[in-house]
């Protein structure tokens, strides 16, 4: 019989794979982590390197996604993915990692917590989860926006810039009657207060660009201090492509080495953990469900912020919202508000009806005065699906929508209109639907809790395959509509915490 290689074998370096290695160390178990990507960063490239790109990708014609998704840092992760997964999509945007950090490097940091009403039909405690959140949280560095004029507590916070804070304050004088609509001051995992191997934001606007300071959380900055410990290792450029049952686990990699364990634990991102899988689940025709979240977005003018310059702040989230549209617990939205002054102009200006120079300068003008919203459905009015392709080991995601949910997001405008009224704020043309798969908010296609061959435990193990547990959105039972990365990473905590005590002692 081979030696096991670890106690553990962690798939993926992204927030659920180390979010998962922590407790394992902790109690003394041996961890071996296999990465796709390696060190190589793009932390000590120029300023203009990372914003332009090697071959000037920030000016290829606009392809429609986020903003964040255009940047050369983001084509880069997401162009590999796409060369090397074998995932493609069919009306939907395969939106994943093979690099160090996973998604991580391109995410937008906002958190959101569930609550007890959010996971009523998961297996699994609400406190226990809540200890997780806030294990997470302090490891993470966490900071709100504030507007900095009128005082601030003794949280951490950034500022808030000043066409947010402007928003914010008409919301505080006229809230809504019946409390359906919030906003509030966005979350971030962003630092205000430097920590050792991070500095604080600079407010220099760097967020889309790798963010070379250190102050937002990319899961790299873990794995410095997981190296630390001698019972985890971490090989780099090891992207698994195979698991076979024999007394235990081998992992197969594409360079052919090959790696043991008791068990593994998968935290390839839900789309590479399905590829993983592939061989090991009886998809048939119908295909696996995937849940995504249906994505709006909506420019905004503030009139009363026209001819004012944007104001230092970083460019993630400024706000945060949620609108209540029905009577179940799932049913609301939750997104965000940005300051245009903030991102990359060049994803604007090429949007506009002008020539380069002439759509700067009218950018320039009114970006002071401009606000983007971000709207996200809960994943029950999504219908994707991943599927076998017919020839070849790759596999395709069929993305589409709810029935009836045109009419949702139809009857969802007309109510946010109302509340830009009220906050003073005017929609302007451009409001779009996202393809699916670009917000990257997956979970379900392996559920904890459920029976059949695509369940799991609550401890993440596959019904099919005791020693096979997954710890990334995967499990999720459902997809509400918050930001979901905290709960993927608090999830892995809990069942890594949970495998640290119910496991026998660390192998010899």
């Amino acid at each position: 019989m081979r030696t096991p290689d670890a106690d553990f074998i962690i798939v993926g370096s992204g927030p659920a794979g180390v979010s998962a290695a922590f407790p394992l160390i902790a109690a003394g178990r041996r961890v071996l982590m296999l990465d796709a990507g390696n060190d190589a960063g793009w932390e000590d490239e120029s300023r203009s390197a990372r914003v332009l790109g090697s071959n000037l990708e920030s000016l290829r014609a606009d392809d429609g996604s986020s903003p964040k998704l255009q940047t050369p840092v983001a084509r880069g992760i997401l162009e590999r993915f796409r060369r090397e997964s074998g995932i493609t999509g069919d009306g939907f945007t395969p939106v994943a990692s093979l690099v160090r950090g996973g998604l991580s490097n391109i995410w937008g940091a906002q958190i959101s917590y569930l609550d007890a009403e959010d996971i009523a039909g998961w297996p699994i405690d609400i406190d226990l989860l809540q200890r997780s959140y806030e294990r997470v949280s302090q490891r993470v560095g966490i900071s709100t926006n504030a507007d900095l004029t009128a005082g601030a507590n003794s949280a951490s916070v950034l500022p808030l810039g000043a066409t947010a804070a402007h928003v914010l304050r008409r919301h505080e004088i006229a809230k809504p009657a019946d409390g359906s609509f919030r906003l509030f001051p966005a979350v971030n995992a962003i630092l205000s207060e430097a920590r050792p191997g991070r500095a604080a934001c600079d407010l220099r606007g760097d967020c889309l660009y790798g963010c070379p300071s250190g102050a937002i959380y990319n899961s790299r900055q873990d794995l410095l201090a997981l190296q630390k410990s001698p019972h985890f290792r971490l090989l780099d450029n090891m992207r698994a492509i195979s698991l076979t049952s024999n007394a235990g686990w081998t992992i197969g990699t594409a360079d052919g080495s090959s790696f043991s364990a008791p068990r593994i634990i998968l935290a390839a991102g839900v789309l590479g953990t399905a590829a993983l899988l592939a061989d090991l689940l009886p998809i048939g025709g119908e295909g696996l469900r995937l849940l995504n979240s249906p994505t709006l977005a909506i420019p905004l003018l503030s009139p009363a912020r026209l001819l004012r310059s944007a104001t230092a702040t970083h460019s993630l989230a400024q706000l945060g919202l949620s609108l209540r549209y029905g009577e179940r617990a799932s049913e609301y939205v939750t997104g965000a508000i940005y300051e245009v002054g903030s991102l990359p102009a060049q994803s604007f200006v090429n949007r506009m009806p002008f020539g380069r120079k002439a759509g700067r300068a009218a950018f320039e003008t009114i970006a002071g005065s401009l606000l983007v919203a971000t709207i996200y459905y809960p994943g029950d009015q999504s219908r994707s699906y991943i599927h076998r392709q017919t020839a070849g080991k790759g596999m395709t995601v069929r993305g589409g929508f709810a029935d009836g949910f045109d009419i949702r997001a139809k009857d969802l405008k007309k109510r946010l209109r109302r509340e830009w009224k009220r906050l003073g704020l005017v929609p302007l043309p451009g409001a779009s639907l996202a393809e699916p798969g670009i917000d990257a908010h997956f979970a379900g296609t392996l559920p904890m809790g459920a029976t059949g061959p695509f369940g799991t435990s609550a401890d993440g193990e596959l019904n099919l395959h005791p020693g096979l547990h997954v710890v990334d959105g995967s499990v999720l039972p459902d997809l509400s509509s918050k930001y979901i990365t905290m709960t993927i990473m608090a999830n892995a905590d809990r069942i890594a915490h949970r495998l640290a005590q119910t496991e026998a002692n660390p192998a010899l």
